[in-house]
């Protein structure tokens, strides 16, 4: 795992302080070594956490015999190995033992389609010397990030601070950003919060050349299976394979790795598979928060008991969560408004003393059906045919009554015409009314020209049965730029690689293979998965219902923390920048900290974007 940033200048050579600066400042990501190449105009740079090889054969950038290939890498090829034998049949020789060699010598053998070849996560960018061009890939599913300049020059990083680093890239707002964060809580791909700073999309290259950008998508989930369907235990014994050789593959390691145990479904998969390629207990690592009405760490200890794990366990409290917002702002580079993002980034560090390398259960929500709001998506179209009159009175009887979040969200959404947008709404933090009476009407007015729900268009009438639908739009829009995002930047910050056996592509391309109704019913999440998992873990895991992982912030800022978000909130530095209304955010907190409703995520939205505002828009 390491961290990566280049350029490639318009005029003139680059500056070795330049390439230095940026990726000193991304130095967490890769603590053991670090590295640059520079020529003329082209300059990459890597820093370096050894997990492969630790042996200096590993340094980056990497180059083959004559130097006509340089790599700057970040992330972890799991079948290296494998294609490093074929290679070296075909004549090529090697001088390490590292996965980044392989890649090396995979472009020099199959060119840009190297990429088809690779099982892992990446994102990487090769210079080819005969050719003058810059070859960028990131992973299937995007769960190594990369950055880069839209503008006439090519800069590129692992981090947006190590874009920025240069203080001639000008820091402005994007309003697409904007109006995506303060829907979402978080930027939506290809856009970031700053104006022209873009994501390469998950599955994407870039080939700079001739001062021309051209972006390609090599991978996409295939289309729904025309043959016949086999039987529904067929199904799961495949997924068990599949599960076990993906997590076989990324225990690879150099180094110590362990778990990440919420004693959910998916962790606790994790914990049973690696359990069967360790010999010695497999080290587990869980969370819980005080004055949380619910706490996962009892099923956390089931787990770990029912599989003799080395287990450790964090508690966090409200005092821990000040000091943590500078870092997150800094570590996270744009606003980002998931509390879990606390717990995770404290846990890694935590973590961090034992292991170098976790494995986590991100992914499997996403590909077998795990939330709550696929079941209510289902019983939307019975809303929608309700009588108009009746819809609006239920809605506002509703309305009055204090609380009831999920109850208010789920009429609000349901009440949506628009298929594509209404699933989006089940993931807002503000909605339409909320964000017309957010924003100043100047602002608002400029938003409103931009369209946060294009990317859920974009994926949701790719195929026929509901479910998928949903799963499509989780798996390209949502997985990506939320909890991705979240586990690299919050376990990076503390040089802790994170791994997500779940999101092998093979696990990804199987799981639109199997029938919808294996999925989610009527009633039911995570039908094969849990049918799967009979017989490997405890009854009590399997029969647990979908719990989400989030810091108790609607208990927290009403008592503990009340007022550190009453003085961010009245920071006239960025509330009254011009952006808000500042009497309606006081309205916000003032029907929050008198309980009559539950608006702690719009309000942490608030936070993060004035933390992250005083550490980027400030300085």
């Amino acid at each position: 795992m390491c961290g990566i940033a280049g350029e490639i200048a318009i005029e003139g050579a680059l500056t070795t302080e330049l390439l230095q600066s940026r990726i000193r400042s991304i130095g967490h990501r890769g603590p053991d070594d670090s590295g640059i190449y520079k020529n003329g105009r082209v300059g990459l740079a890597n820093c370096r956490l050894s997990v492969i090889d630790l042996s200096p054969h590993g340094h980056q950038p990497m180059t083959n015999e004559d130097q006509s290939v340089w790599l700057a890498y970040n992330g972890e090829i799991y079948n290296f190995r494998e294609l490093r034998e074929s290679l070296e049949r075909r004549g090529h020789v090697f001088r390490s033992h590292t996965d980044s060699e392989v890649i090396v010598h995979a472009y020099e053998e199959y060119g840009e389609d190297c990429v088809q070849r690779f099982n892992g996560m990446f994102a990487f960018a090769i210079w080819d010397k005969r050719q003058q061009k810059l070859f960028c890939a990131r992973d299937r599913v995007g769960i190594k990030p990369f950055y880069y300049l839209d503008q006439r020059r090519m800069v590129f990083a692992s981090e947006i601070k190590a874009i920025v680093e240069d203080r001639t890239v000008p820091r402005e707002i994007d309003l697409s950003g904007l109006h995506n964060y303060f829907s979402f809580g978080h930027s939506l791909g290809p856009t970031t919060i700053y104006k022209n700073i873009r994501k390469l999309m998950p599955g994407h290259t870039l080939v700079w050349q001739d001062g021309v950008a051209h972006i390609r998508k090599y991978w996409d989930v295939p289309p729904e299976s025309t043959n016949g369907l086999r039987p529904a235990r067929q199904y799961e014994e495949e997924l068990v394979e599949l599960l076990r050789d993906a997590v076989r593959l990324q225990m690879v390691s150099d180094v110590p790795l362990g778990v990440f145990l919420s004693g959910g479904l998916d962790s606790s998969a994790m914990v049973a598979m690696a359990s069967q390629f360790s010999d010695r207990p497999v080290k587990t690592f869980s969370v819980g928060f005080e004055g949380a009405a619910y706490n996962e760490l009892s099923d956390a200890r089931i787990v770990a008991k029912h599989f003799g794990t080395d287990h450790q366990e964090l508690m966090i409290g409200p005092q821990e969560v000040v000091p943590v917002l500078d870092k997150l702002a800094w570590h996270f580079d744009e606003p980002f408004a998931d509390t879990a993002a606390i717990p995770v980034y404290l846990l890694s560090r935590m973590a961090r003393q034992s292991v170098t390398v976790v494995l986590t259960g991100e992914g499997g929500d996403e590909l077998f059906g795990g939330y709550r709001r696929y079941l209510a998506e289902q019983y939307s179209r019975i809303f929608s045919r309700l009588p108009g009159f009746s819809r609006s009175a239920l809605g506002d009887a509703i309305g009055m009554l204090p609380r009831l979040r999920r109850t208010k969200k789920l009429l609000n959404a349901m009440s949506v015409a628009d298929p594509a947008q209404r699933y989006a709404s089940w993931l807002l933090a503000f909605d339409e009314g909320m964000k017309s009476q957010l924003f100043h009407p100047d602002v608002w007015r400029e938003l409103q020209a931009t369209d946060p729900y294009a990317a859920f268009r974009e994926h949701y009438y790719r195929r026929e049965k509901l479910v998928d639908r949903l799963l499509d739009v989780d798996l390209h829009v949502w997985l990506p730029d939320t909890y991705l995002e979240k586990m690299d930047k919050s376990t990076m910050a503390t040089s802790l690689e994170s791994r997500v056996p779940l999101l092998d592509h093979r696990l990804v391309e199987f799981a639109f293979r199997v029938p919808p109704e294996l999925k989610v019913s009527r009633s039911e999440l995570k039908i094969i998965m849990r049918r799967a998992m009979r017989g490997i873990l405890p009854q009590q895991i399997l029969e647990k219902p979908k719990r989400g992982f989030t810091a108790p912030t609607d208990v927290w800022f009403r008592t503990v923390l009340k007022d550190f978000v009453s003085s961010v909130l009245s920071d006239s530095t960025v509330v009254g920048s011009g952006f808000f209304n500042r009497d309606y955010i006081q309205r916000l907190l003032k029907l929050h900290l008198e309980g009559r409703e539950v608006l702690d995520w719009p309000i942490y939205s608030i936070v993060a974007f004035a933390t992250w505002h005083r550490a980027y828009m400030e300085c």
